[in-house]
C-alpha cells in the first residue's frame, strides 16, 4: 500500500476520536424528545361537580331555567280573544262528534237491547193472557157469509141425522190495550219469530211488530196489517224484501190457534198510501206486513201481501183479542169458512122435499179504510217527546256542572270525572232515548 494512503487514514481516525458524539453514543441526560419525564397534569376537584359542569364556568341563560308547573286552578285567566274563541269552537265540535258517535251506537245496539228486554216481558204477559182464558165455552149457532154486509145465523139442531151444521163452541175475545201482546208471528224464510203487540205508536213498535188497531186480527176475514222496524229496535223486518211468492208466514193467537199465510206479492208504495192496509175483499183472510224502504230511510214503504192458506190453518173464527173500544160495537158471532146456504124469512121447501128452517140476518162490521193520520203522522214519530228531551238535557248539564264543582272543590279534575262518570252516561242514555223518539224511526 502506498505510504500516502496510510497517512490519510490515520488522520480520519484522529478526527473521529476527537468528536464526543461519536466517541460516546449515549444521549445527554436532559434529552427528552417525547416529554416522558414530565408529570401528567391533574385537574383538581372544585366540589360535587367537575369543572366543566361547574355553574361558575357557565353563565346561566334564562331559557335554561327549570320550568315550574303552575296548578290548573292557579293559572291566570286567558284573554277571550280570537284564539280563545277558536279553541272553544274546536273543543265543542269534538264533543259534538263524540256524542253523535255514541248516539249511532245507541241506535244500532242500545235499541236492540231494549227490544230484546221488551220481548222477554211480552213472553211473560202472553203466557199470563193465555192462562187467563176461561176454559168453559159457550155455544152459539154457526154462521155463514151471504154477502159483504150480512151474516146468516142458522139455528142449531140436535138431530144427528140432520145435514144442518151443529153448534160451534166459541170463547169470548180477551180484552187488550195497545202495547199488549196479541200474537206470535213467524217468518221461517228469514228466521224471524217475534211477539206482536197491539198498536203502531212509537212506544208500541219499540217492543216488536205492531198490529194496526183499525184492521182485523190475524185469523179474521179481512186484511190484518202488521208494521215492524227495518232498522233499530231489533229490526224484525230487516230482511222482509227477501220473502218470495209462496213463502210461509205463521201467526199464533192468544187461543193457541195457528194461521198460515202464503206470500202473494210485494210492492213499494209512498209513505202516505194507507190504502195498502185497508180491506178490499171482506170474504177472504189476508195479511199485510209494512216497513220502511230502502234501509235506513223512510222515503217509501215496503209492503208484503199474503193470503190465508185454509188447507193447513185453523178455520176462520172470532178473534182471540179485542180492543176495549170495539167490544161493545162488534157482534159476538162466529164466522167459519164460507159455505153454501139459503136465506129467507120463512120456511122454504126445496124440490127434493127438504125443508129449510128460517134464518136470521145479522149485520157484520167491515173496516175498509184506515185513518190516514194513523198511517202518515211522521211515520209514528212522537212529537210529545220534545219536553222530555229538554228536561233530560237540562239534567245532563246539571250533572256536568256538579262534577265540575266537585273537581274545583278538591282541586283535582280526576275526582270530578270519577264522581260524574256514571250519572253522566245514565242521563245521556235517557237523552238519546227521547231524541230518538223525535226522529223518523225508519220502520
Amino acid at each position: 500500500m502506498p505510504a500516502g494512503h496510510d497517512e490519510g487514514v490515520a488522520d480520519n481516525v484522529r478526527c473521529v476520536a476527537d468528536d464526543d458524539f461519536w466517541t460516546n453514543l449515549e444521549p445527554p441526560e436532559d434529552y427528552d424528545p417525547f416529554g416522558i419525564s414530565k408529570p401528567i397534569p391533574r385537574v383538581k376537584p372544585t366540589g360535587p361537580v367537575e369543572p366543566l359542569l361547574d355553574a361558575a364556568n357557565h353563565p346561566v341563560d334564562a331559557s335554561t331555567e327549570p320550568h315550574v308547573k303552575i296548578p290548573y286552578w292557579d293559572r291566570p285567566v286567558q284573554p277571550r280573544d280570537w284564539y280563545w274563541f277558536l279553541g272553544r269552537l274546536g273543543g265543542g265540535l269534538i264533543i259534538l262528534g263524540l256524542l253523535m258517535f255514541l248516539f249511532v251506537g245507541y241506535q244500532l245496539w242500545g235499541t236492540g237491547i231494549e227490544e230484546a228486554q221488551s220481548q222477554n216481558r211480552l213472553e211473560d204477559t202472553f203466557a199470563e193472557l193465555v192462562a187467563s182464558v176461561d176454559p168453559s165455552t159457550d155455544t152459539i149457532p154457526d154462521t155463514t157469509i151471504l154477502d159483504a154486509s150480512t151474516t146468516t145465523v142458522a139455528p142449531a139442531t140436535d138431530d144427528p141425522s140432520s145435514d144442518e151444521p151443529g153448534p160451534t163452541e166459541t170463547r169470548e175475545p180477551i180484552a187488550i190495550v195497545e202495547g199488549d201482546p196479541v200474537a206470535i208471528i213467524e217468518l221461517p224464510t228469514i228466521g224471524v219469530k217475534k211477539f206482536v203487540v197491539a198498536g203502531v205508536q212509537t212506544a208500541d213498535l219499540k217492543k216488536g211488530p205492531g198490529h194496526y188497531p183499525d184492521t182485523p186480527f190475524p185469523g179474521e176475514l179481512g186484511n190484518a196489517a202488521i208494521a215492524g222496524h227495518r232498522t233499530t229496535y231489533g229490526e224484525p223486518f230487516r230482511q222482509l224484501d227477501e220473502l218470495e211468492m209462496g213463502d210461509e208466514i205463521k201467526v199464533t193467537d192468544l187461543f193457541g190457534r195457528e194461521f198460515v199465510y202464503r206470500v202473494t206479492g210485494t210492492q213499494i208504495v209512498g209513505p202516505s198510501d194507507s190504502w195498502v192496509v185497508a180491506t178490499t175483499d171482506p170474504t177472504i183472510a189476508t195479511l199485510t206486513l209494512t216497513t220502511c224502504h230502502p234501509e235506513f230511510s223512510a222515503k217509501q214503504r215496503l209492503i208484503v201481501s199474503a193470503e190465508l192458506d185454509t188447507t193447513v190453518s185453523t178455520p176462520v173464527d172470532l178473534p182471540a183479542a179485542a180492543y176495549p173500544s170495539k167490544n161493545a160495537s162488534t157482534p159476538a158471532t162466529t164466522i167459519p169458512e164460507p159455505t153454501t146456504t139459503v136465506s129467507s124469512v120463512s120456511s122454504t121447501t126445496i124440490a127434493d122435499g127438504t125443508t129449510v128452517a128460517p134464518s136470521t140476518t145479522v149485520p157484520v162490521t167491515i173496516v175498509d179504510e184506515v185513518e190516514a193520520d194513523v198511517f202518515e203522522s211522521g211515520w209514528f214519530s212522537d212529537g210529545a217527546a220534545r219536553p222530555h228531551v229538554l228536561a233530560w238535557i237540562a239534567l245532563e248539564i246539571l250533572v256536568v256542572w256538579g262534577a265540575w264543582r266537585v273537581a274545583k272543590r278538591f282541586r283535582n279534575r280526576l275526582i270530578g270525572a270519577a264522581v260524574g262518570f256514571v250519572p253522566f252516561f245514565v242521563v245521556l242514555y235517557f237523552v238519546f232515548q227521547n231524541v230518538n223518539r223525535l226522529l223518523p224511526p225508519n220502520l
